[in-house]
């Protein structure tokens, strides 16, 4: 189907309400709530309990602050880029259930010698599912996911995609539970997105993007899977590596300088610990004299290939190199590296082109 004729998920999912209503589903359209983006823009993470200390070994001696060499933009192999975008929906209600429709789009971004940026052609990844409990018994519920395979719709359950050992069977759940479903279900739609982004850095690591030149990927966000020539640059963080007074000196941290790099050591820790540990440090992008002292701060994350000082200085002057030219329209500018930025554009283009008309609040 071209382009021009192709169905957007908006579409779809106006038919599918359209045929549910026909059909005498008890349904009810929530399209026009704001994306569950904005509502929780950063919640989950802000809002995270307290956790404990994860014990962590240290790569180059004590864990202290060490000033980073500058180096021209020029000299910094950092030249791809891998990043998503999502927009999350409340599109429809059965009762007390909520389904929601999820729009992920990812891709990898190239910055050529010129400093000219292009999507890697086939790294852009557009998905987009609708995500519903199908195991729930409620009998309106299950009409309505009929008429859906019927139309040929991808449903997604969250308690499928997002499992978590200590809850209940779905099937248990009191039906008015709608605050926990909605939550469980975004939460479900982040992990889609995530897995279309370990797909892309599968490949990278399979050699089939960039086998020859050397240069290195920049995911943004955490390095779920160690890559060869790959760093995660994780801009907003909740676990607590360092704590106490290297906690207070890592937020201490004048612009310009980093962390002595790290690896966690726990048993039973995803990543480590020994020699298949994740080699991890933070690094101060801008001064945050008079600001949260998270600002500018990132953490920088590494495969068990990269241990020594060489390696994570060369690294980490690449990194503040990046600095320029800055991306002051985006109010994350101080951690969000340009081309990070221009990709980010290019993938909300996607996204506003396939939820074109989606009614709005």
């Amino acid at each position: 189907m071209s382009r021009a004729t192709r169905t957007t998920f908006t579409e779809q999912i106006a038919r599918l309400h359209a045929e549910l209503t026909a059909d005498g589903v008890a349904v009810n359209d929530m399209r026009r709530a704001q994306s569950l983006e904005h509502l929780y823009a950063g919640a989950f993470d802000a809002m995270a309990k307290p956790k404990r200390a994860i014990s962590v070994e240290p790569l180059e001696g004590p864990i202290e602050p060490r000033p980073v060499s500058p180096v021209s933009p020029r000299d910094s192999r950092l030249r791809y880029f891998l990043d998503g975008a999502q927009r999350t929906f409340l599109a429809l209600r059965c009762n007390t259930i909520p389904i929601l429709a999820t729009v992920a789009a990812t891709a990898i971004l190239k910055r050529d010698d010129e400093g000219r940026c292009n999507v890697v052609p086939g790294t852009l990844r557009l998905q987009h599912a609708l995500i519903a409990p199908r195991r729930h018994p409620d009998p309106e519920l299950q009409r309505m996911l009929k008429r859906i395979d019927r139309l040929g719709l991808a449903v997604l359950d969250p308690f499928e995609v997002d499992p978590q050992a200590d809850e209940p069977d779905p099937e248990s759940y009191n039906l008015t539970d709608y605050g926990y479903l909605v939550e469980k279900s975004y939460r479900a739609g982040r992990t889609i997105r995530e897995r279309i982004e370990l797909e892309l850095l599968a490949e990278w690591s399979a050699g089939r993007i960039d086998t020859t030149s050397g240069d290195w990927l920049v995911v943004d966000g955490r390095l779920h899977q160690p890559s060869p020539r790959a760093i995660g640059l994780v801009k907003q963080f909740s676990d607590a590596y360092l704590s106490g007074a290297e906690a207070a000196m890592m937020l201490d941290l004048p612009p310009g300088y980093r962390t002595t790099a790290f690896f966690p050591s726990d048993k039973g820790r995803r990543g480590g610990p020994g020699p298949d540990a994740r080699t991890l440090w933070y690094l101060r992008m801008w001064d945050a004299a008079g600001l949260d002292a998270r600002y500018a701060l990132v953490r920088v994350e590494t495969g068990p290939t990269i241990r020594s000082t060489i390696e994570i200085d060369q690294l980490t002057s690449w990194l503040w190199a990046e600095r320029t030219p800055r991306a002051t329209r985006d109010a994350r500018w101080a951690t969000l590296l340009y081309p990070v930025h221009y990709l980010e554009r290019i993938l909300k283009r996607c996204l506003d082109a396939d939820t074109q008309g989606w009614p709005r609040g």
